[in-house]
């Protein structure tokens, strides 16, 4: 994150935290964090993830998925920061630092401070490290065009604005440097290229994404960038045994190809056996010679290698042995490729053994995050390359809903009557949806329902944050705080063979 950045996006962060209650903390990832905290309209989430250079800090009405049991890093912060209010906030913007002083806690050793260090991480203090919120020195505008390794001495001058600065004519380079050092801006930045930038407090190029608020920018590039990496983080451990298990079938294939090729030229000895058998009457009395030279009845001439310590007919017997081993081990080969090729078609079909998956090259399987294991769902990728999700059952409608889907999913139902969840997966909460997506969703959902049999069916459609179980209701029963809109389908029976994984 950059420093300039980092410091209006802390002074619009300091006073909306200040006073809120930390209702619950979370950690969908290693070293991302999502602290609930009060608030008396729209949930608010404040997600922070540390890194050297594009860190997050923002807030979010959206919490992220969570592993079913926390860590033992998050468990020691709940402890210690759980129900106690953030008062007044301190900020130190040059080194990418904010904190706040915490509600006095019961229990001794508890901390006073909870800070939060974008390229060092959470941190739970005493006191303020010494120097924190000094104001920063700034360097003459010539010395930041001419040095390129100015930031070292002055960490608040990033290469993002030196290149900046340099990039503008004289008068413009000193009215922008001026305006950095009073702190003003009015707009901010977000890249729309596929790098995804972090957000600056000037444009990179003419067709940025502007944002009045830094807040607002800090929210889009971590819509953007944080949930689709949790969400790749989620399936790390499933997309490493495909590789690994795709690597060890192709692997074994591989030297199939190699032990056939060895038992083939077992096999090609039976032509010599039955050139010497042949012949056999004539070679008799034949001792110590190297080779002979004898007709095959159907291949014509043959030159014979022999073992010149064994007689004719002990050469004879033993090329039969080998073309015979050969041949029986031909069978095996041939069973053992149908059986990796099996493996490998059941991979790329999604069904898959307990620790194995896989993703064909031609048409990938989705890789479903691990918290999907154990359900009774089926999977379908829409035309356009979504992968949607539908309960089997009452219970698998409740859990994909309660343990699996993310808030910023869409959630299906067919309206008015019963009819199975469908959970049409999101990568960020900014991601759009295909129209053509959303149909395939809504048929999907429409085909096992009430309306199975009809023509058309009406199909609402929701994010999951909106979605409410109720305590004592039967499962799969909801209640829907707030729609997207219903949408009209014409029903395809072949549509679920065709799009099911």
């Amino acid at each position: 994150m950059e420093a300039t950045f980092f410091r209006f996006l802390a002074a619009e962060l300091g006073p909306l935290l200040n006073s809120r209650r930390i209702e619950k903390i979370y950690g969908p990832a290693p070293e991302v964090w999502t602290f609930k905290l009060q608030s008396t309209g729209e949930q608010l989430n404040l997600l922070f993830r540390p890194a050297k250079s594009a860190g997050h800090l923002f807030t979010s009405p959206l919490k992220p998925a969570n592993p079913q049991q926390a860590p033992a890093k998050v468990m020691w912060f709940r402890k210690r920061l759980q129900g106690r209010r953030l008062l007044e906030h301190h900020v130190d913007w040059p080194t990418l630092r904010i904190a706040w002083e915490l509600t006095p806690s019961r229990n001794e050793g508890h901390g006073n401070i909870l800070l939060f260090d974008v390229r060092n991480g959470l941190q739970l203090l005493d006191e303020l490290p010494s120097g924190f919120g000094a104001a920063p020195e700034w360097p003459a505008l010539e010395d930041i065009r001419d040095n390129d390794e100015i930031w070292r001495e002055y960490p608040h001058v990033s290469p993002p604005l030196r290149k900046y600065l340099k990039g503008l004519p004289e008068a413009e380079a000193h009215a922008a440097y001026f305006k950095v050092v009073c702190g003003e801006s009015n707009q901010f930045h977000c890249s729309r290229d596929e790098q995804k930038h972090p957000p600056l407090a000037w444009p990179r190029a003419n067709d940025d994404l502007a944002f009045t608020s830094a807040l607002e920018a800090a929210s889009h590039y971590g819509a953007q960038t944080l949930f689709p990496l949790l969400e790749m983080e989620d399936t790390k451990e499933t997309t490493s045994r495909i590789k690994s298990e795709r690597k060890r079938l192709h692997r074994n294939l591989a030297r199939l190809d190699q032990e056939e090729t060895r038992l083939r030229k077992f096999i090609a000895n039976k032509q010599l056996a039955e050139a010497l058998q042949a012949e056999l009457y004539r070679l008799k009395g034949l001792e110590g010679a190297e080779s002979v030279e004898v007709i095959h009845p159907t291949e014509g001439p043959v030159t014979v290698a022999l073992n010149p310590f064994l007689t004719v007919t002990e050469n004879m017997e033993r090329y039969f042995k080998l073309a015979h081993k050969g041949t029986r081990g031909l069978e095996h080969v041939k069973r053992r490729r149908l059986e990796l090729n099996r493996e490998l078609g059941k991979l790329e079909n999604g069904s898959v053994p307990e620790k194995q998956a896989a993703a064909p090259q031609s048409a990938p399987v989705p890789v479903l995050p691990k918290r999907f294991k154990g359900l009774a769902v089926s999977v379908f990728v829409s035309s356009d390359g979504f992968t949607m999700v539908r309960g089997k059952n009452k219970k698998a409608n409740h859990d994909i809903i309660s343990k699996t889907a993310s808030t910023f999913d869409y959630w299906l139902h067919v309206s008015d009557g019963p009819s199975s969840h469908v959970i049409l997966r999101r990568d960020h909460p900014n991601q759009e949806i295909p129209e053509s997506t959303l149909r395939e969703a809504a048929m999907l959902c429409a085909l096992k329902s009430y309306r199975k049999d009809d023509a058309r069916a009406d199909v609402m459609y929701a994010l999951v944050k909106d979605v409410r179980k109720v305590k004592g209701f039967a499962h799969g029963q909801v209640v829907i705080k707030d729609t997207l809109g219903t949408i009209r389908v014409e029903l395809d029976p072949a549509l679920e063979k065709k799009l099911a994984k």
